[in-house]
């Protein structure tokens, strides 16, 4: 793992009862799955690869490293950067994948 942590938000952003913050992913031209991030409690936060039409807190979906510190929450900049999939891989050639940090709640 890293040690390039980037900050997201606040744990309070992130909403409680099954709500979701979604962290994009990918340049503007790119239409890449976001990370969703959830509350399982007060201050226990996990991120997970949006899926289409699944609640991704109880998919397969690939899982990224949170930390938690001071109230507020963490993404590893590498993993947020690596493609997720093969076909993200293909999509990005030469170019990578860029991150894009700005997160909504939906």
């Amino acid at each position: 793992m890293s040690a390039q942590w980037k900050l997201i938000c606040k744990v309070k952003e992130v909403p409680l009862d099954g709500g979701v913050r979604l962290v994009p992913r990918g340049l503007a031209w790119q239409e890449l799955p976001g990370v969703a991030l959830y509350r399982s409690d007060e201050d226990s936060v996990h991120a997970v690869l949006e899926c289409q039409g699944a609640d991704a807190r109880f998919s397969g979906a690939r899982r990224y490293s949170v930390k938690v510190e001071n109230c507020r929450v963490y993404l590893d900049l590498e993993e947020l950067s690596a493609p997720a999939s093969k076909a993200e891989a293909a999509l990005a050639g030469t170019f990578g994948v860029a991150t894009s940090l700005v997160a909504y709640c939906y």
